[in-house]
């Protein structure tokens, strides 16, 4: 592993799960933009001999820097590019609207759990890695996170079901 030949290699490899992972964290085009880019602008920085899991890398530098930025916000405003039609019957966007609502919800080092653990499908081992937890520790973060999610999902979702009167 060496230049600048073999970086470019990886970042256009890498590109696309890491900004999938950034915009599950993020919940944001553009900061998942922006996450994504300062995560292989650190990858960079690290490129070389020296570095043996550059994918690993990638992936925990990702995390550990959307962490350090949600520890600087001060406030959880969250712009929407569209706004959510509530009319209508329940389609894959419209869940996918109250995926990333619910996410929201969680707690950054939470969500992170969640997302590594079950949208990335990590093991709890190298969650624990990625995030300086014992996987005792991320199993218990993720179950009590996936209790704070399903409740409104599942609110929403009884919503949906007709009502059938009995005759």
């Amino acid at each position: 592993m060496g230049g600048e030949q073999e970086f470019a290699e990886f970042a256009r490899a890498r590109m696309r799960p890491l900004y999938r992972a950034a915009w599950l964290l993020c919940g944001d085009r553009h900061r998942a933009e922006d996450l994504t880019q300062e995560t292989l602008a650190k990858v960079f920085a690290r490129w070389g001999p020296r570095l043996q899991n550059p994918a690993a890398y990638a992936h925990t530098t990702l995390v550990r820097t959307w962490i350090s930025h949600q520890r600087r916000r001060t406030h959880h405003e969250q712009p929407m590019e569209e706004l959510p039609d509530g009319a209508g019957p329940q389609d894959d966007a419209e869940l996918r609207l109250l995926m990333r609502a619910a996410l929201l919800q969680l707690e950054p080092l939470d969500r992170a759990v969640v997302v590594l653990r079950y949208l990335d499908d990590v093991p709890a081992e190298e969650v624990g890695r990625v995030l300086g937890l014992t996987p005792t520790a991320v199993r218990s973060r993720a179950k009590r996170a996936l209790d704070k999610v399903r409740e409104p999902l599942r609110r929403h979702l009884s919503d949906l079901e007709p009502t059938t009167e009995p005759r």
